[in-house]
């Protein structure tokens, strides 16, 4: 599963990865197959979503934390967690101009709620 391509929607350009907003790292996380930057683009994509559930791990592994989203005990594999980061960012536009990590924090809150 971790070789399937990305639903594709847009094109990869340099600035896609100052990451102004998170409409730049959608568009990374789902750029076209055929793309001259795509490895670049997905590697950062999954890099990003990585890192941000990597320190929300780090952050909540004492005895006492109070995480803000709670993975499934199979975790979903880097290109499902950024294909669904994708389509539910598409669904959600209005959180699109607002900051990557918000935005992703945003996405795990709302597909992973803790019970």
């Amino acid at each position: 599963m971790a070789l399937l391509p990305l639903q594709s929607y847009g094109e990869a350009s340099a600035a896609s990865f100052d990451l102004r907003t998170a409409r730049d790292l959608v568009d990374l996380c789902a750029v076209y197959a055929d793309d001259p930057m795509v490895d670049a683009a997905h590697g950062f994509c999954y890099g990003f979503l990585s890192g941000a559930g990597g320190y929300h791990q780090a952050i909540n592994a004492g005895k006492d934390s109070r995480p803000l989203f709670c993975l499934p005990a199979e975790k979903p594999s880097r290109v499902e967690a950024a294909n669904r980061y994708v389509a539910w960012s598409r669904a959600h536009p209005q959180h699109l101009d607002e900051a990557p990590i918000d935005n992703v924090i945003r996405f795990a809150v709302a597909t992973w709620p803790c019970r």
